[in-house]
């Protein structure tokens, strides 16, 4: 079985593309049910195989947002798919929606270290500066979860721990947190840094 990203979308653009792609969302059903990429490439009439697209995953919820008097049209949604992020698939619908969606997304897969931030829009959509993958006592079961800052995750072990960062740096605590060594071998509490193109 493949590891399962979650990729979490801003998709802006005119009025006129966003909505075609929301509207095609909500016939599909989005938010009562999951919206197989697959069928959605074939209502688009994209051959996936033929271009190599991986298609291998489903949105699961969706919404709409607009501002026409600042010409801001957003629709957000959120993925699990195979290994990686599904952004092909989008750019393609792009392409046939006149080129007129600017695709924004972060993607975390922690069995692949996939943590990554794409960002095409002059918003700040995705700030935060790393993700937490953590299970066991004292943390949250099988919790990840994003930090604006890598200092803010630090002070998080550090408070559930009950350890002072010291003199340390937020670098050597990044390695000493990484490689501590619970009491239960199954519990971990690891910091990854998004990396952001």
């Amino acid at each position: 079985m493949a590891n399962i990203a979650t990729t979490t979308f801003k998709v802006l653009g005119s009025r006129k593309a966003v909505n075609d792609l929301w509207a095609t969302l909500q016939q599909m059903e989005v938010n009562s049910k999951n919206i197989w990429l697959g069928d959605l490439a074939k209502h688009y009439g994209i051959d996936y195989e033929a271009k190599h697209i991986m298609v291998r995953g489903s949105i699961y919820w969706a919404e709409y947002e607009e501002d026409p008097s600042n010409d801001y049209y957003l629709l957000s949604f959120e993925t699990e798919s195979a290994w990686s992020e599904p952004n092909e698939i989008f750019e393609e619908i792009s392409h046939l929606l006149w080129d007129e969606l600017e695709i924004n997304y972060r993607v975390t897969e922690c069995g692949c270290e996939v943590f990554h931030v794409h960002q095409e829009s002059v918003y700040d959509f995705f700030p935060e500066e790393c993700c937490v993958s953590s299970y066991g006592e004292p943390f949250e079961e099988a919790c990840e979860d994003v930090f604006e800052t890598i200092g803010d995750a630090i002070n998080e072990w550090c408070t559930k721990m009950g350890i002072e960062q010291g003199e340390r740096t937020n670098k050597e605590m990044l390695d000493f947190i990484n490689s501590y060594e619970y009491e239960d071998c199954d519990t971990y509490f690891y910091i990854h840094p998004f990396t952001f193109d």
